[in-house]
């Protein structure tokens, strides 16, 4: 590769990385985390939706609730004290979403799990409905490494006014 196309690629690759900061207020997400968030915006394409948006502060709460089902050894939206998403996300302090709702999954497959999970909730008629939502317009993700082996995920999806 010529140094000019090389330069060229690196500006091209930078540039873009640039662009996307500048329109998510999410931190910049690797990993499973960044696998989860761009494979439901491949899915809301798909369906011709709008990508959703990050938001760090969901992606907070999902974190708490996902390191909690971990730590206490239990898999639901609701915890073992009948919290759910929204008294979840109130508690954090989040407000001026009109809509919030909650996706989690778990796997222990070998292979691919963020895909195998996503397509679990593809095949779950409420779930599916989250993923597919078209009001929803932003999202935050946790993942979490249980040491059980298993792999728990965390989606909340909110619709907020637009900026």
């Amino acid at each position: 590769m010529s140094r000019g196309a090389r330069a060229g690629l690196l500006f091209g690759v930078g540039f873009a990385a640039v662009v996307w900061l500048m329109t998510s207020p999410l931190e910049a997400l690797v990993g499973p985390e960044a696998q989860l968030f761009s494979r439901v915006n491949e899915v809301r394409a798909d369906h011709s939706l709008i990508a959703l948006r990050g938001s760090s502060e969901l992606a907070a709460v999902a974190r708490g609730h996902a390191e909690d089902m971990v730590r206490r050894g239990y898999f639901a939206h609701e915890s073992p004290e009948g919290k759910n998403a929204l008294d979840r996300a109130k508690a954090a302090g989040l407000s001026g979403f009109a809509l919030l709702a909650e996706n989690i999954g778990a796997s222990s497959v070998g292979g691919d799990r963020i895909e195998a999970i996503v397509d679990a909730w593809m095949q779950s008629h409420d779930h599916r409905e989250n993923v597919l939502n078209p009001a929803f317009n932003t999202a935050g993700v946790a993942v979490v490494e249980a040491p059980d082996g298993r792999t728990i995920v965390v989606e909340l999806y909110a619709t907020y006014p637009s900026p």
